[in-house]
Parts: C-alpha cells; sequence; structure tokens
C-alpha cells in the first residue's frame, strides 16, 4: 500500500473499531451482528494504513472480511484525499462488492462517495466497431454468427454498461472480437463517439471515484503496462491511490 499521512488523526484506529460496535454506525444496518473478529481485522487494517504497512489477513466465512477492510479504506481515502484501489479475484466478486457491501456503507456512513468497477476494456463493447461490423458483416460472419450481431446490437442500444457480465448469452468468440473495445483502436481521439461509448463512461466515472474495484488480473494487467498507460505522478494506478 502507498500512503503518506498527511492529516490523519491518532484516533484513526479507536474510530474503525467504534464503528463496528455494537452501538456503532453498523449496527444501522439492516441484520446487523456484532462480530468480534471483524472488528479486530478492521482495526488490524486501519492500523496498517496508518503506519504505512503491508498486512496479510486470513479468516474464516462469516467474519464480514469485505466490511472489514472496506470500512478503513474509505475512511482514509476520503481523509487523505486518495484513491482506494481493492482488488479481487474474479468480476462477480468485484459486482458483489460494488452492489452488495460498498452500498451499506454509503446508507450508514456520513460521509458521501463514489465507488468504481472497472473490467478489462474488452469486456466492453464499442459502439464504433460494432457499427462497423453490421456494415462488413456479410464479409466477416456466417448466417448464425450475423444473428448473434444483431442480438448484440439490440442489447448493445438497452444496456447500461455495455459490458460482457450484462449480456444474457455468451457471445461467440468471433463476433465478439470484432466489437468489443481495443487499446490503440478505441481511444479517446479516434472514436467520436465518446459519449455513446462504454468503456470511456467507465473511464470517466472511476477516475471520480475513491474506491476502485478491479480483477488481480486486469490490475497486473495495468502494472505491467499492458493497457494503455496511465499518467500519474504517484501510486499503483492513478495519481495518489494506495
Amino acid at each position: 500500500m502507498i500512503a503518506l499521512r498527511d492529516s490523519i488523526g491518532s484516533d484513526f484506529v479507536e474510530r474503525t473499531e467504534s464503528f463496528f460496535s455494537p452501538s456503532g454506525l453498523l449496527a444501522k444496518a439492516k441484520n446487523f451482528e456484532h462480530r468480534p473478529q471483524q472488528q479486530q481485522m478492521a482495526a488490524a487494517v486501519a492500523r496498517a494504513l496508518e503506519e504505512e504497512r503491508h498486512l496479510v489477513v486470513e479468516a474464516g466465512t462469516g467474519v464480514g472480511k469485505s466490511l472489514a477492510y472496506l470500512r478503513p479504506a474509505v475512511q482514509f481515502a476520503l481523509e487523505q484525499k486518495k484513491k482506494a484501489i481493492i482488488s479481487t479475484h474474479t468480476i462477480n466478486l468485484q459486482e458483489q462488492l460494488l452492489y452488495k457491501d460498498i452500498p451499506i456503507l454509503q446508507k450508514v456512513l456520513p460521509e458521501t462517495f463514489d465507488a468504481a468497477l472497472i473490467k478489462g476494456r474488452q469486456n466492453y463493447v464499442c459502439p464504433r466497431r460494432l457499427l462497423r461490423a453490421r456494415e462488413q458483416q456479410n464479409d466477416l460472419f456466417t448466417g448464425p454468427e450475423q444473428n448473434e450481431l444483431e442480438e448484440i446490437s439490440a442489447w448493445a442500444a438497452r444496456t447500461r454498461d455495455g459490458t460482457l457480465s450484462d449480456l444474457s448469452f455468451e457471445p461467440n468468440a468471433k463476433v465478439w472480437a470484432q466489437v468489443c473495445s481495443e487499446a490503440h483502436i478505441c481511444t479517446k481521439k479516434s472514436c467520436g463517439q465518446s459519449d455513446r461509448c462504454f468503456y470511456q463512461r467507465a473511464r470517466r466515472k472511476f477516475e471520480n471515484a475513491q474506491i476502485v474495484v478491479i480483477n488481480h488480473t486486469l490490475l497486473f494487467m495495468l502494472l505491467g503496462g499492458v493497457e494503455e498507460q496511465m499518467e500519474r505522478e504517484s501510486g499503483f494506478l492513478f495519481p495518489n491511490d494506495f
């Protein structure tokens, strides 16, 4: 973790422990159950952030690990004006954090914050490439593949995020390869449809978020520079992150 102690109070750990106490803010959440191990883990995460050191935690099922690391990460990001990067094993776990766990904190914390999910760009349909594929479909695809292309086109007109996980079927790899977003092809300068581009919309959202949820595969791709380089003064992926 990268974290500079600028204005964090010495009571950061105590405030974290208090949040998980029977009378803390989390007690307002539906189906709240005081879990001493969760409280201990959250305090350990807060202490690691405060002391600028790494921490490895192993905890069993039912401890409430997600909230235990999310709460101190959110508070630290807000107080230090930094961006917290949360990396998970799968996209399904990413979505669990974004749509289940993080909303709990957004309801009970007095401070407001934004969270965003990053997926690899090939998870996003590209409106520009989709249009081109439809124009050239007789040369590119067989009859069944053309039918699938039309299904993707109809879905693209109504989807909100434009990602594979929102598609009701698994597309043919050949068809999807012709319509998904690609580095060096789908950029702000070359796109011409940035207002309609699902990937650029997602980029704008997570650039403004305090909490960014990512999966391990994309994390290491970004660290290794496989995706386009993101200019940054410090941090792992973005300016001033941890």
